[in-house]
């Protein structure tokens, strides 16, 4: 069985918990996952916190069923279905009803708790807060990508070359492989740009810094010239705005006499973010969850 939607979830947790005298989030979570008998592929898919989907569907379900008074906290991290769970689970409605039953409860103890009315409703999701949070990161990372982009190439000629080879060789000493220096553009032989991993040079890596448009693809004959560039060199990388062909792809996964590593535009804006090269933190926003094991000691 696939794992269950978020909206869905709220129903499963509920059926699967009900079975129990009393549970832990853990146990919850155990449970879900035997219930649905997973496999070793969907146990694996994870957010972008490392928690896998199916335990975050199923915290949130816990917390969310609580909330609503289908659930209730009878110690230290232990749990019971109430009267209220048996109730809603005898009346058999489908998930969408079950699921706007569960978010009107929360709705409503909310309401007795600050003795306001609530502003608005929550919105049902077939996903977690966590997973709704990162399509959010994801997409402000894709517009940050398009600009970084845009960046990169909004320098004209040779100016803009030189830019970009500094960038490529600021970024492999940012991800910690050593001191980066650009060749001279005279008498580069094909290399633009070293990175000595070690304090006398025995073991460099080579790189090849090619600006060009997005749409341009670096084709094999251009990684084999590479290839031939490196010499003896035993490490290099081929490093693009643009992207390879398969062919390119294959010739440097292949490549008997060096190792080389190809980085195509998408995932040099990736790793421009990830290593803070060329951007700055607006804002930082540690979110939380709640240690079970704290708790059910």
């Amino acid at each position: 069985m696939a794992i269950p939607s978020q909206t869905e979830m709220y129903k499963f947790v509920l059926e699967t918990v009900a079975e129990y005298p009393q549970f832990s989030r853990r146990q919850a979570k155990d449970a879900v996952c035997q219930k649905l008998n997973l496999s070793a592929e969907e146990r694996s898919q994870k957010t972008s916190s490392e928690v896998p989907i199916y335990e975050s569907r199923t915290g949130w379900a816990v917390s969310w069923l609580c909330d609503a008074g289908y659930i209730a906290r009878v110690g230290r991290g232990m749990y019971v279905i109430t009267e209220g769970g048996k109730q809603i689970l005898r009346e058999h409605l489908n998930t969408s009803e079950f699921a706007k039953r569960v978010h009107a409860g929360r709705n409503n103890q909310a309401q007795k708790e600050s003795g306001q009315s609530a502003e608005q409703e929550d919105t049902i999701s077939d996903t977690s807060p966590m997973e709704r949070l990162d399509v959010i990161v994801n997409e402000m990372h894709s517009q940050l990508s398009n600009e970084i982009m845009n960046a990169i190439l909004s320098v004209e000629g040779r100016a803009g070359d030189s830019f970009f080879e500094r960038i490529v060789t600021d970024l492999l000493e940012k991800m910690g492989y050593g001191k980066g220096s650009v060749t001279s553009a005279s008498n580069d032989g094909g290399i633009d740009g070293i990175i000595k991993t070690d304090p006398l040079g025995f073991n460099p890596i080579l790189i090849q810094a090619k600006r060009y448009a997005a749409d341009h693809c670096v084709g094999r004959p251009e990684i084999q010239g590479f290839a031939g560039a490196l010499g003896a060199v035993s490490r290099g990388a081929f490093i693009t705005t643009s992207y390879f062909s398969q062919a390119a792809i294959e010739f440097a996964k292949n490549y008997p006499h060096s190792d080389i590593v190809l980085i195509d535009g998408k995932k040099l804006t990736e790793l421009m973010i990830q290593y803070n090269l060329g951007v700055s933190v607006e804002r930082d926003i540690y979110i939380k969850r709640i240690d079970s094991d704290y708790f059910e000691q």
